[in-house]
């Protein structure tokens, strides 16, 4: 399957000229088709998320290995020290996850905090619900 991005939608955000055939093109290629693998992994069987999101997760997460391969957080040579702004490697943080997944439409309400009423078994009049066909639920 074709990676979500291509190099040159890699290079148009990157602001980067990578040449045909260079080491670093094939790099990029390479985790392009990484980046594509590990998002499909959460994205659920049935969505699909819209193109230009997609595209742009999938650069985001080749940038972020780009910038920073080796993960590092800090570095320091000599009297230089410099702390990085983002993790290296390839990842998807959870807001590029929760955007893979489908905005549940059908129930508003979805995330909305409830209450739950309680049924005394002591109470005058209670009966079994029939729906359990005799079964007690612990």
């Amino acid at each position: 399957m074709a990676a979500f991005a291509t190099v040159d939608d890699y290079t148009a955000r990157a602001a980067v000229t990578l040449a045909e055939g260079s080491p670093k093109r094939a790099q990029v290629e390479a985790y392009l088709d990484d980046a594509t693998a590990i998002m499909r992994r959460h994205i659920p069987t049935g969505h699909t998320p819209d193109e230009a999101t997609l595209r742009a997760i999938c650069v985001a997460v080749v940038r972020r290995v780009m910038a920073n391969p080796g993960g590092y957080r800090q570095r320091t040579i000599g009297q230089y020290s410099e702390s990085l702004g983002e993790d290296g490697g390839l990842y998807l943080t959870e807001d590029e996850i929760a955007q893979l997944q489908p905005e549940d439409a059908t129930d508003p309400d979805a995330d909305t905090a409830y209450s739950l009423t309680l049924v005394d078994e002591g109470l005058p009049g209670w009966r079994p619900d029939p729906a359990c066909f005799g079964r007690r639920l612990l």
